[in-house]
C-alpha cells in the first residue's frame, strides 16, 4: 500500500461531477436525483452558486421521521445551511481536520468566484491510503483526554454505526471519538 502525502490538494481526488439541485425543487425530485447519481447528498444551488446541502440524514430526520410527503416539500425546507466549503487547493489534512471539527462527512469545493467545482467526502480521503499514523495523530489531536489503546483500530462504531479510523474502547464497546465524548460528558454530568 502506498503512502499519500496529506498536504496533497483536494483537487487531486475530489469528485468533479456533483449531484446538484435547485432549492425550489421538490424533495421527491431530489431523492430521485440522488438515487440516479448513486450518492448520499446533493448540493443546493441558487443563481449558479452553492447555498446548502441535503444529505440522507436530512431526508430521514426532516422528512421520513416526521411523516411528511416528499412531493409536498421543497428542498429549501430541509437543506442544511450555511454551507461549509473549501477551495481546490485545500490540503487533504485540512479537509479532514475541518470534517472532524464540524462533524460533517462532505465538503463542497468552490473556486475563487464561489462556483461549485467538486465535492470531497470522508470516504474519498480514506480511499487514497493516507499514512494511518499521521491521520491517527490528527484525530488524536482533537481528542479530549480519554485513553485509546496503543494500537488504534479502524472500523464501525458500536454506538452510532459510523465508520471511523480510530475506535476507542470505552466500557467494553468500540466507539468513535464523538460517541466517546458524549459518553464522557454523560458520565461527568451523572457524578
Amino acid at each position: 500500500m502506498s503512502v499519500v502525502r496529506t498536504d496533497l490538494p483536494v483537487k487531486e481526488i475530489m469528485t468533479r461531477e456533483v449531484c446538484t439541485i435547485s432549492k425550489n425543487d421538490s424533495v421527491h425530485t431530489l431523492a430521485k436525483k440522488m438515487l440516479e447519481f448513486g450518492v448520499g447528498s446533493a448540493v443546493v444551488i441558487e443563481n449558479g452558486k452553492p447555498v446548502g446541502i441535503v444529505t440522507e440524514k436530512d431526508l430521514i430526520a426532516k422528512v421520513v421521521a416526521k411523516n411528511k410527503l416528499p412531493s409536498e416539500l421543497r428542498v429549501y425546507e430541509i437543506m442544511s445551511e450555511p454551507l461549509i466549503t473549501i477551495t481546490p487547493l485545500t490540503s487533504l489534512k485540512e479537509a479532514a481536520r475541518l470534517m472532524i471539527k464540524r462533524g460533517i462527512r462532505r465538503l463542497p469545493v468552490v473556486d475563487n468566484s464561489g462556483t461549485l467545482v467538486g465535492i470531497i467526502t470522508d470516504n474519498d480521503i480514506l480511499s487514497v491510503s493516507i499514512d494511518l499514523g499521521e491521520f491517527t495523530a490528527l484525530i488524536l489531536e482533537h481528542s479530549s483526554g480519554y485513553e485509546i489503546e496503543k494500537e488504534a483500530s479502524s472500523g464501525i462504531c458500536e454506538k452510532c454505526g459510523k465508520y471511523t479510523d480510530v475506535l476507542i474502547n470505552l466500557n467494553g464497546l468500540n466507539v468513535c471519538e464523538d460517541c466517546a465524548e458524549i459518553e464522557e460528558d454523560y458520565e461527568d454530568a451523572g457524578s
